[in-house]
């Protein structure tokens, strides 16, 4: 069968149209990009948090007895020392007592002292055989009795002592009241609270943390605390304490930090703001250029250095910043990625790789 002229030369056209893209592509020239090495960087996160000082002790004090308050001598946030009368009790009760108790000590004495002579007497009797052993047993048996009684008297002046010593309530730490319980002309009851007395002995930070920096951040780590008002003074401590259980309602742990030798600045109820580093995982940084998707999952170019083509690798982010990204996962330290002209670059393409770190 003869093929006309025509129809021949369109058959040529079009075969050669089919062979020429390619014969360009085989004929490309590899492209230069530029790389980075991939180095792994130390990480750490910054936890800033915001809290209060806060006594390491706080007592709930009262008096020992019952009675009628007639004196309170401090206010929430007063100052006090050592020896400090907090309250008074109405004493005059306990002032009888001491009374009667003095008196009974004051006659026991007497009856001891009587009945000790009646007991010499009787034995110089019996040393010269005048009575029987009889009437000396009996005489020594009265004294040891009026001996008993009055060390029981004794003891009963003591009590009476010290209940007049409990209608006073006192400062047993130096410290600041933050809390108040009984008003004067209140009738209290033994051990009921009337001041809260907080220690400024020992002070610390006091903080609400999420379960999240909990988990992650060590027990013995170390907190910078600075008060908010004034970061210039600034104390670092340690952490003490962390609550074994989270807070029903808004489920964050209280964390307590020491502040050794703080500052008088640094008061109880003070606003301070706590710093801490945590070490994480080493991480792989890239500037942000890198970046590439692959079926809207980040990816980078990784180099092939022997064939000199590029890889398309799925990569995992931890976060972004303005002019870089950290990589998880995906990458290893020695790989080389593409940092430029991304978008322009495909899978299997030849390029001309320039270190640029």
């Amino acid at each position: 069968m003869v093929t006309s002229m025509p129809i021949r030369r369109a058959l040529l056209l079009g075969l050669a149209s089919a062979f020429v893209p390619a014969m360009s592509h085989a004929s490309e020239a590899p492209r230069p990009v530029r790389t980075v090495v991939v180095t792994e960087t130390p990480a750490a996160e910054t936890i800033i948090q915001t809290g209060e000082v806060r006594p390491r002790r706080e007592t709930d004090l009262g008096f020992r007895i019952d009675g009628r308050l007639t004196q309170r001598a401090v206010e929430i946030g007063s100052v006090v020392r050592r020896g400090d009368v907090l309250a008074l009790l109405d004493e005059n009760d306990a002032a009888n007592q001491l009374r009667m108790a003095e008196a009974d000590l004051a006659s026991a004495r007497s009856a001891e002292a009587v009945a000790r002579a009646a007991m010499d007497r009787q034995r110089t009797l019996l040393e010269r055989e005048i009575v029987a052993r009889a009437r000396f047993e009996e005489a020594e048996g009265n004294w040891r009795t009026a001996a008993a009684r009055r060390d029981s008297a004794a003891a009963a002046l003591q009590t009476a002592r010290n209940r007049v010593a409990y209608t006073r309530l006192v400062a047993e730490e130096d410290g600041v009241v933050t809390a108040i319980g009984a008003n004067p002309s209140q009738v209290v009851q033994p051990g009921q609270m009337v001041v809260r007395l907080a220690s400024i002995a020992e002070r610390e930070a006091v903080f609400d943390v999420s379960e999240r920096i909990v988990t992650i951040a060590p027990r013995d780590i170390e907190v910078a605390v600075s008060l908010t008002s004034n970061p210039a003074i600034r104390v670092v401590g340690q952490v003490r304490e962390v609550s074994p259980s989270a807070d029903p309602v808004t489920r964050s742990y209280r964390v307590r930090v020491t502040l050794p030798d703080a500052p008088e600045a640094m008061a109880i109820g003070a606003t301070v703001t706590g710093r801490a580093s945590v070490p994480q995982t080493p991480l792989i940084l890239l500037p942000a250029s890198a970046l590439t998707s692959e079926d809207g999952v980040p990816a980078v170019y990784v180099l092939d250095p022997q064939a000199r083509t590029l890889r398309r690798q799925r990569i995992e982010v931890a976060r972004y910043t303005a002019d870089s990204i950290l990589v998880t996962e995906g990458l290893t330290p020695g790989q080389r990625v593409v940092t430029a002209g991304v978008s322009r670059l495909r899978p299997g393409q030849s390029v001309l790789g320039e270190e640029t770190r």
